[in-house]
């Protein structure tokens, strides 16, 4: 029988109730004595201490054997598992052994398989690696290459943007537009150059209809028959014809180029051409084939256009065909004098009365220079009198400036086709040059009057100092002797001695300050030009020497020619004293007026070297002095 440890504690608590209880009893018999006096309580209590140390010793005991025994049989249990699993682990160790073995067999010929592949890896990593360094060789080239090539691009791609815009750029100068035509559809495309020379825009309608409105009405038809006739001999176009621009109905030519392409059948499919506004060429042709019959300056007809119509009018319907000459009085005298654009305007005014007073058929021609001739088919004496007084008339009411115009003329008719041509031209010339004889001089006379007034009218002090030195001249004159005709003369060329101030620039005469160099150039070219003026006029030839010398000087530094002493005429001796002496005594722009004294010193100073050293004491002692 087990007696478990709660048995155990019953129990004692049961024996240690009961003997509270008969302690309880006994102290109840004598209630005078405590209980814890009383001997048996004493036992009792001792008894029940040690009933309960051997209790628990008891209870410990038998906890520790059935502990003992129960780890023990744990003990057993855990060697047999152990044993069990140690047998199991013995069995797995020798399969382990016998899988290691043969896994180390396996790995051994895999490490020798792997060895020899790592060999052969290595083989191809190296051939990689090379083949990856020839690839990236390969790579840089290609990508240089490429670098390259996009570079050659972007400048192919520069070049041709660039080609482009000259293109457009010189369609656009050129006025030169492209156009493609697709004789199908009946439509046609063009560039924005050509929408600019047809003077249309996108939304204009490009069709047959829209062109041919665009053609100028008097060469439809033209053209039409023109592209019937390349079509049919399958030719290029090439073809000039009139235009009327649709934005402004301006007319234009225009010149169009093109190439046709037939189908199989030579049937007219497309048409790829290009058109070019031409109308300055046209213009410019037209003015040169103007030019080549007409006289640039006046407009008349040319010596060539003349000779070409005189061969033409040589027949016997256009008899009797006069020959009229003409020639301007006075031009080269006015040339010199006011240059040759006031002449040239003088032509251009006779070339005005010409053609206003001769008939619309009648043939006008400038031959050159002061020369005309005037054509006039089926017109005799009669009616050529009557023409040249119209004309004559006509020119009395015309001048340019101050000047009149003046025209001498001479002609011959001819009546029968016996008479050269040619011949009744000369006669007609020599008819002119003798009226010429006695118009000119006339007309000279009164154009040399013209430019001494106009000079003193461009100069009032150039008029004054001309009176002064001409009223010196003829004292200067008076006092040597001179007979009366010299005198006369020699006032004449005092007066005009500076004539050839005329064609020198007003600010160049009137200007304050010191002439410039070529100022100064320009200042001693007057003795030519009055020279050139006065010797045109029959019976000035003689002054017009004087008037060419009078500043050269007694040591030969003067000018135009540098005569020296005796050499110069004693004319100009004279008008170089009167002049010096004029322009000390007088106020200039640049200066106030000399007192007479220091006039007369720098005389005596120069006399020898700029003056005639007896004509300086001569003028000093009988026309200053006197």
């Amino acid at each position: 029988m087990k007696i478990t440890s709660r048995k155990f504690i019953i129990f004692w608590m049961l024996s240690f109730s009961i003997l509270l209880l008969y302690t309880n009893r006994v102290s109840a018999a004598s209630p005078s004595a405590p209980s814890y006096d009383n001997p048996s309580f004493r036992v009792i209590v001792i008894g029940s201490a040690v009933f309960l140390v051997a209790l628990l010793m008891f209870i410990w005991n038998r906890t520790l054997q059935r502990l003992v025994k129960q780890k023990t049989s744990e003990l057993w249990n855990a060697l047999r598992a152990r044993k069990q699993v140690e047998a199991e682990i013995r069995e797995l160790n020798a399969e382990l052994e016998s899988r290691v073995i043969e896994r180390t067999s396996q790995l051994e010929d895999l490490y020798n398989a792997l060895e020899q592949s790592n060999a052969l890896l290595k083989e191809e990593i190296i051939k990689r690696e090379n083949v990856e360094e020839e690839f990236r060789a390969l790579n840089e080239e290609l990508e240089n290459k490429v670098q390259m090539r996009t570079s050659e691009l972007d400048e192919l791609n520069t070049i041709l943007e660039q080609h482009n815009a000259l293109l457009s750029e010189s369609q656009r100068v050129a006025r030169l537009g492209s156009y493609v035509t697709d004789f199908i559809t009946r439509e046609w495309r063009c560039s924005p150059e050509l929408h600019e020379i047809l003077g249309i825009d996108s939304t204009y309608p490009h069709t047959r209809e829209g062109w041919l409105a665009i053609i100028h009405p008097d060469w439809r038809a033209p053209i039409i028959n023109y592209f019937s006739k390349v079509t049919r001999a399958q030719q290029g176009f090439d073809f000039e014809y009139k235009i009327i621009r649709i934005h402004d109905g301006e007319e234009r030519w225009v010149h169009e180029l093109g190439k046709i392409d037939f189908d199989h059948q030579a049937k007219a499919v497309s048409l790829i051409g290009m058109i070019q506004d031409v109308t300055d060429r046209k213009h410019y042709e037209e003015k040169i084939v103007y030019l080549s019959f007409h006289d640039q300056l006046t407009g008349l007809y040319n010596r060539r256009f003349f000779e070409e119509e005189l061969k033409r009018l040589d027949v016997a319907r256009n008899f009797p065909l006069t020959l009229v000459m003409a020639d301007v009085n006075g031009l080269k005298l006015i040339n010199d004098s006011f240059g040759h654009a006031f002449g040239d305007e003088l032509l251009k005014n006779v070339a005005d009365v010409l053609r206003k007073g001769c008939r619309g058929d009648d043939i006008i021609a400038r031959l050159g220079g002061d020369e005309f001739v005037i054509l006039l088919p089926e017109t005799d004496c009669v009616e050529t009198e009557q023409i040249l007084k119209r004309i004559n008339a006509l020119a009395g009411k015309e001048k340019v400036g101050s000047i009149e115009l003046s025209i001498s003329f001479g002609y011959e008719t001819k009546r029968s086709e016996t008479e050269d041509i040619l011949e009744l031209l000369n006669k007609a010339e020599d008819f002119m040059y003798k009226r010429k004889l006695f118009e000119g001089p006339s007309m000279r006379g009164k154009t040399i009057q013209t430019i001494i007034k106009t000079l003193h009218e461009k100069n009032k002090r150039e008029e004054e100092h001309s009176y002064r030195v001409s009223a010196l001249c003829q004292s200067m004159g008076e006092a040597l002797g001179l007979p009366e005709g010299e005198i006369q003369e020699l006032k004449t060329v005092g007066l005009l001695h500076d004539i050839g101030k005329i064609a020198i620039d007003e600010e160049i005469l009137n200007k304050p300050g010191i002439l410039t160099k070529n100022e100064w150039e320009e200042i001693k070219r007057h003795p030519e030009i009055g020279y050139r003026i006065l010797s045109t006029v029959n019976g000035m030839v003689e002054m017009a020497e004087y008037v060419l010398a009078h500043h050269e000087r007694w040591d030969g530094l003067g000018y135009p020619k540098g005569l020296k002493g005796e050499e110069l005429p004693l004319q100009p001796r004279i008008i170089a004293i009167a002049d010096a002496y004029d322009a000390m005594t007088s106020a200039r722009s640049y200066r106030d007026a000399l007192p007479d004294e220091v006039a007369i010193a720098e005389l005596q100073k120069n006399a020898g070297i700029q003056f005639d050293p007896e004509l300086v004491k001569i003028f000093i002692d009988k026309v200053i002095n006197s």
